[in-house]
């Protein structure tokens, strides 16, 4: 008896330690050099323990079980993407879904992309769906912050670089881009709109126009004094881009603006439309709203790009003046093209 019973004890202490080094000995079971896994929200603990084992992550689940109870007592496994490379022992691979590691993918929003862009790049990093942020975007005020009146999220997704997991969902991520815009606004930036006679929606319209008319710094404060100067007079804007946006909107666009597309019937269309457009055509940068509320003090109306490839603008008080200007840069394209025709 006594030696039966040493048996099983020697026997059950060897299980142990067997058990042991399986656990505490780091391990790779998979082809790669890692391999991501996507745990749904609500999955239960065996089953994510399964979904381990099956990916070759742990090498048993019912050991890695028994770890989960004796070091991680009370904690629970989070849902999310993860992220697993190189070897790992039961333990650690344990500790990152009980902190909840998850996945983040870098997404880069420059300024002055539409909200369809940035749609699109979320969708494509597979973040959201995209008829779930296309519901969001026509109902802004589930999110504070946005100015009285925006009739949809456009012009409020605030540019940035950002680091995103699939957990956030269409809502968070949505919420974490207005956030951002909150922020790029400048100090006391909606009183300095009503000052200039804007409310805040319209001076983050204006500064939507004024990103996507130039990218020159130096120029975006006289880009917003000649929309400014305009509004006052009664000019129509004439903003090429509120066109293009306008023919986006009805699926018209083909890559080039046309007598029939300017005479586009859209509320966007400021060749159409008097003053500024319903809201935002875009997303525009810190430097854009600044600018938006602190334009130059100068009495330009009219502006046209040099031609050169700067994205350099002139700019003119008068008719007669632009119309000269205009003309020295067809004059310029003109000699672009012949000098790119020429042979070599």
């Amino acid at each position: 008896m006594r030696w039966a019973a040493w048996l099983a004890a020697t026997t059950v202490v060897a299980v142990v330690a067997a058990g042991l080094l399986l656990v505490r000995n780091p391990f790779k079971g998979y082809d790669g050099k890692s391999v991501i896994v996507e745990i749904p929200s609500g999955t239960s603990t065996r089953a994510i323990l399964e979904t381990l084992e099956r990916e070759r992550i742990v090498r048993n689940r019912h050991l890695t079980y028994a770890v989960l109870r004796v070091l991680f007592r009370g904690k629970s496994l989070k849902a999310g993407e993860y992220r697993f490379e190189g070897p790992k022992t039961a333990e650690e691979v344990l500790k990152t879904l009980v902190e909840g590691k998850v996945l983040s993918h870098r997404v880069t929003i420059p300024e002055g992309l539409t909200a369809d862009e940035i749609f699109g790049l979320l969708a494509d990093e597979r973040l959201a769906s995209r008829a779930e942020l296309d519901i969001l975007f026509t109902q802004p005020d589930l999110f504070e912050g946005i100015p009285a009146g925006a009739p949809t999220l456009e012009g409020f997704l605030g540019p940035d670089t950002y680091l995103f997991t699939r957990s956030q969902g269409a809502r968070g991520i949505v919420s974490t881009l207005v956030a951002t815009f909150l922020r790029l606004l400048p100090d006391r930036f909606e009183e300095r709109a009503r000052d200039l006679g804007r409310t805040p929606l319209e001076a983050v319209t204006l500064a939507s126009l004024v990103e996507k008319e130039t990218a020159v710094a130096a120029e975006r404060a006289q880009v917003s004094a000649v929309y400014h100067n305009r509004l006052r007079v009664g000019m129509p804007l004439q903003c090429d881009p509120t066109t293009v946006y306008a023919l986006h909107r009805k699926g018209l666009w083909t890559g080039a603006l046309t007598r029939d597309g300017l005479a586009l019937d859209d509320p966007y269309n400021t060749y159409v439309h008097p003053g500024l457009p319903p809201g935002p055509i875009a997303s525009p940068g810190a430097a854009a709203l600044e600018a938006a509320v602190a334009p130059a003090d100068v009495p330009f109306l009219y502006f046209v790009a040099v031609g050169n490839g700067s994205g350099e603008h002139r700019f003119a008080v008068s008719y007669d003046e632009h119309l000269a200007n205009v003309a020295r840069f067809r004059r310029t394209r003109a000699a672009q093209e012949t000098a790119s025709l020429a042979p070599r």
